[in-house]
């Protein structure tokens, strides 16, 4: 399958209720083709979303909940006053995967990108190459896979910088479902990436067993079905938050500066302790405002700990 962008954005522009029968459409053929498929929950409001729909065919159908030892009190308090959803935990805690490899900060492809160009092997010198420089193995070159000047200091930090933690804390945990076949409440709109996926599969991916039934869906769609409907949610998003992460993740705290901030004046008592978290000695607020405060570089040596 391969939609175009001017498909998938005339299908954005669809109204709620065109997307709603759209969405029932695509879950009534999932659960036809995986009868024993689950739906993976997070607690925020577009798998809360999801859930609706879905248990409109199954009411009983049940929900897994990945708790990454990183999350919310009000998002746990949510998920077990929701019926029928079982709970998996990772092998390791976030504390032992911050300890291991490093802090996750800025996103998730800058991340990836660091620990490369910090940890250079041969298997992945040519991966080292295109982050430094842009420059692919065929000599063109492509800004999407280039590391950006103002991060390319973080490859001198004292600390290191993840891209791991959803892996190990969330979707190895949730592996055992491929098989059966899960819905998850991902949409084109959130990122590149998503976009690219919808592109090439549409709302089902039968390659992975997956089907995401708001793919074409909005932010706003999200809220307005809410609305409509009164569905029950999350009260952390009465409480200033838009999105539900995992409570200590640094991933796109250079935008939301406040973030944070938000998490100390609820719970001061775990914003201390994830702010003493450490990494190579140093404290994830030492990396966090690392991040927040880039030094300036002009040729130098910046990082200088003692």
């Amino acid at each position: 399958m391969n939609i175009s962008s001017q498909e998938l954005q005339q299908r954005i522009n669809w109204t709620l209720e065109q997307k709603i029968d759209h969405s029932l459409y695509v879950i009534d053929a999932f659960i036809a083709q995986y009868p024993n498929s689950k739906i993976a929950f997070s607690g925020g409001i577009d798998s809360t979303v999801m859930l609706k729909l879905v248990r409109m065919f199954d009411k009983n159908r049940t929900a897994i909940f990945a708790n990454t030892t990183n999350e919310f009190n009000e998002i746990l308090r949510f998920v077990r006053d929701t019926e029928n959803v079982e709970i998996v935990m990772p092998d390791v805690t976030f504390i032992k995967t911050v300890e291991k490899y490093g802090f996750p900060l800025i996103s998730k492809k800058v991340a990836r990108m660091i620990h490369d160009c910090k940890n250079p092997t041969a298997k992945n010198q040519n991966s080292r190459t295109l982050y430094l420089t842009g420059i692919k193995q065929d000599g063109t070159k492509t800004k999407s896979f280039k590391l950006a000047d103002k991060w390319k200091y973080l490859i001198d930090a004292p600390f290191d910088i993840t891209y791991k933690c959803c892996d190990l804390l969330k979707k190895k945990p949730m592996e055992k479902l491929k098989s059966e076949g899960v819905f998850i409440g991902t949409m084109a709109t959130d990122s590149g990436t998503r976009k690219g996926a919808y592109m090439k599969t549409g709302c089902m991916n039968l390659t992975e067993n997956k089907c995401m039934p708001l793919s074409i869906w909005t932010k706003e769609d999200v809220w307005n079905f809410v609305k409509q409907n009164n569905v029950k949610y999350c009260d952390i998003y009465d409480k200033g938050e838009t999105n539900t992460g995992c409570a200590y993740c640094g991933f796109g705290c250079q935008f939301d500066k406040t973030r944070f901030d938000r998490l100390k004046e609820r719970e001061p008592k775990r914003y201390e302790q994830m702010m003493n978290l450490k990494n190579n000695g140093i404290t994830y607020e030492t990396a966090i405002q690392t991040v927040l405060k880039k030094p300036k570089c002009e040729g130098k040596k910046i990082f200088n700990y003692g």
